[in-house]
């Protein structure tokens, strides 16, 4: 039996594992510096950055996943970021993955959003595969940009 629950704060050392475990999983190419003192700041406050679910199987924690509201000026609405989703990999291929995109997808369109996204690593192979599977588009005229700490404190000590 699966269960999808909005993450509570008792829940942040679990979010922090699920999230060394993704990163491991995914062989994610940067430092992951996130602690669970982070978790419970920005996750649990009265106006949270962003907000997280869990999912489990007969009662055992399974998976979980992080998402956020985003604005477009093109679509003059409010859209759903899916920041990361992980089921570990004993539970994959049971349809929680899917369940989890679905339940998402449904808070998207009680919240009005005009768009539901997220981001893959390039060399994802099955997740790629996965989203497109359940009908997820492949952006190929965006490119994702970022700046990290030392680049924002950089630009932001520049006059221009």
């Amino acid at each position: 039996m699966l269960e999808i629950l909005p993450a509570k704060i008792e829940n942040s050392e679990l979010l922090l594992k699920f999230i060394k475990e993704l990163a491991v999983f995914e062989n994610f190419p940067y430092e992951i510096s996130v602690t669970k003192t982070d978790i419970e700041n920005n996750l649990f406050k009265s106006n949270p950055d962003a907000e997280a679910i869990i999912c489990y199987v007969n009662k055992e924690a399974c998976g979980f996943a992080v998402f956020y509201y985003t604005f477009s000026t093109a679509t003059g609405r409010r859209g759903l970021h899916l920041d990361d989703l992980y089921i570990r990999p004993e539970f994959q291929g049971q349809g929680i993955g899917k369940k989890v995109l679905r339940y998402l997808s449904r808070l998207a369109v009680e919240q009005h959003c005009a768009r539901f996204e997220w981001w893959a690593l390039k060399t994802n192979d099955p997740a790629i595969k996965f989203y497109q599977k359940i009908g997820a588009k492949k952006l190929d005229e965006l490119c994702v940009f970022r700046m990290e700490e030392g680049d924002i404190s950089e630009l932001a000590s520049k006059s221009i």
